[in-house]
């Protein structure tokens, strides 16, 4: 219809993703039929975020799920104020800087236990899933190598926090924080595919918004409760 219209072919691989016009339109609600964003308590969150940034509807559309929604009112906050980011520790930051010192991913537990504690790639992934599966055993077991160190079920070595420069209460802070959210944080890969058609779909909805609509009921033919929300 676009090309009909407009004598336009759309590539998407080339629109751009930093279009402000986009922004503010999700940034104000106006999130009807927006892939991911149109549910009343999505389009809330969404002009309580105001995102300006890819990155920013990444974090979103992974918060916005039981469990990491408590991190919800911080992130908006801390992303509103910065005065309001902290890091329990220096090394954290490089890690939660995206993301305004809130925990969001499964990529940042990995790499919290990587960068302050030593720990491998293939370890860190290991880590992820005793936390995910919350069995209670590993996860003292990986507590006690986190904060201190040692070796690994495959006598692999790992420095510990404390070897590098992080304080004992500190470190327990850290871990203690990250055991409880790593079971509800989401793969950043998954959430940014979702956040690159939630995007394009809203490009297109401000740029071409009667082929977009058209479209739109187009599929819904045959459902007519469906077109009418």
């Amino acid at each position: 219809m676009v090309l009909e219209n407009h004598g336009r072919v759309i590539d998407y691989d080339r629109i751009p993703m930093d279009d402000p016009v986009v922004f503010a339109m999700i940034s104000e609600g106006r999130t009807e039929a927006v892939f991911q964003l149109e549910s009343p308590g999505m389009t809330s969150f969404m002009k309580e975020l105001r995102p300006e940034s890819l990155e920013d509807i990444i974090a979103g559309l992974s918060l916005y799920r039981p469990g990491p929604m408590e991190q919800s009112p911080r992130y908006v906050a801390a992303k509103h104020d910065p005065a309001k980011i902290r890091y329990d520790h220096p090394m954290l930051e490089p890690i939660l800087n995206a993301t305004y010192g809130c925990l969001v991913y499964q990529e940042q537990v990995m790499q919290v236990v990587r960068d302050l504690a030593g720990f491998s790639m293939g370890q860190s992934d290991n880590v992820r899933r005793a936390m995910s599966k919350k069995k209670p055993a590993e996860m003292a077991k990986y507590k006690n190598l986190f904060i201190h160190g040692g070796v690994d079920e495959k006598n692999n070595p790992v420095d510990g926090a404390m070897a590098r420069g992080v304080s004992l209460q500190v470190a327990e802070k850290i871990f203690e924080e990250v055991m409880a959210f790593a079971g509800y944080a989401f793969p950043k890969g998954h959430a940014a595919a979702y956040a690159v058609v939630a995007y394009q779909t809203a490009w297109l909805k401000i740029h071409y918004p009667v082929e977009f609509m058209a479209a739109m009921l187009n599929s819904y033919l045959g459902s007519l409760s469906q077109a009418a929300s």
